[in-house]
């Protein structure tokens, strides 16, 4: 396990309030880490986690070498506790009462290596309301010697008495640059990471699971739609609608959104701006002549209405990919 502060990039703000806190000692009895996924919440929570339980730390900083350090770094200190979704059987993972009820017999008990004990919940909104409720009873009645740490990338879908009970600390998107750095760790190419970078919202996780999926396939399939559209017939819109149609959902959204972020730079390149996409400025601009300033912003509300409808439960992925292909395809605009 991961228990550096030092590798947590992006986060200044939310870290060094962490570390002001735990050296002027008075972190609270429960915390709730929350903003996007993928920009560090639980790589913060795991580096609070270690000072908590060393057994020498100073200014609030663990001192790396002691058995509680050790055993930290092994996923193995007894006085630790992970709480994760499960799954059962074919329902979605979700953090359930059973789960919440041993965590409360477990830290019923006396620490046996630290002097607290630690609570990471992740993914806390996923907590089913049975498991909210006991959660809620345990931090209405503070142990002393207890610190929990909810994380969750969908603060919303907390009930409002839990996150009442908690210290808020948000959790901001990193910047591109960021992502570029952290990419380009993770042995992704300069130019991949270019590409992918725009579209992951400030989330490294997303980011990488762009870049594991070919996710610039998706783009460079967007763009060619672009240089066909102004000339495509009816017959392939209903073609390319349901071919579309038939990507799995996730990609069907990533397509939409780098459709988004091309159109986008079209604009920038009309008023003579920065483009996200520096790779593709050329070609991009080579799209001019067929497309209008008013044009582009017309596809543009119709692809985020597009994504707004595939987001919702009950939409059908070809009709929509093929009405939104059909009103973009409508030479009068």
């Amino acid at each position: 396990m991961e228990t550096s502060w030092e590798g947590i990039l992006g986060q200044e703000e939310a870290v060094g309030r962490l570390r002001r806190m735990l050296q002027e000692k008075r972190l609270p009895h429960a915390l709730l880490f929350y903003g996007p996924e993928g920009v560090g919440k639980r790589r913060a929570a795991q580096a609070l986690a270690a000072p908590l339980l060393c057994e020498n730390p100073v200014n609030g900083t663990a001192c790396g070498h002691c058995a509680g350090c050790r055993a930290l770094r092994d996923d193995t200190h007894p006085d630790f506790y992970l709480v994760e979704p499960e799954s059962s059987g074919r329902s979605a993972k979700s953090i359930k009462i059973e789960q919440i009820r041993e965590l409360e017999r477990e830290i019923g008990r006396v620490p046996k290596l630290a002097k607290r004990r630690v609570v990471l919940m992740e993914a806390a909104e996923r907590m089913n309301e049975a498991a909210e409720n006991s959660l809620l009873k345990t931090l209405e009645e503070p142990s002393g010697d207890v610190v929990f740490i909810l994380v969750t990338s969908a603060r919303q879908a907390l009930l409002d008495t839990i996150v009442s009970r908690c210290l808020l600390l948000p959790f901001a998107p990193l910047d591109d640059t960021v992502i570029l750095r952290l990419m380009k760790e993770k042995g992704i190419s300069d130019s991949e990471a270019q590409g992918i970078a725009p579209l992951a919202s400030g989330s490294i996780g997303r980011a990488l699971r762009l870049a594991g999926e070919g996710a610039l396939s998706l783009r460079r399939d967007a763009l060619d739609m672009l240089k066909r559209l102004p000339s495509m017939p009816a017959s392939e819109v209903w073609t390319e609608g349901e071919r579309l149609g038939k990507l799995p959902a996730e990609e069907l959204l990533d397509w939409v959104r780098y459709m988004r972020l091309l159109l986008r730079d079209m604009l920038a390149l009309y008023s003579g701006a920065a483009v996200s996409q520096k790779d593709l400025a050329e070609e991009l601009g080579g799209l001019l002549s067929g497309f209008s300033e008013e044009r582009i912003f017309y596809i543009m509300d119709l692809a985020k209405e597009l994504e707004k409808r595939l987001t919702g439960s009950n939409a059908n992925a070809r009709l929509q990919a093929e009405a939104f292909l059909l009103r973009a395809n409508n030479q009068n605009r």
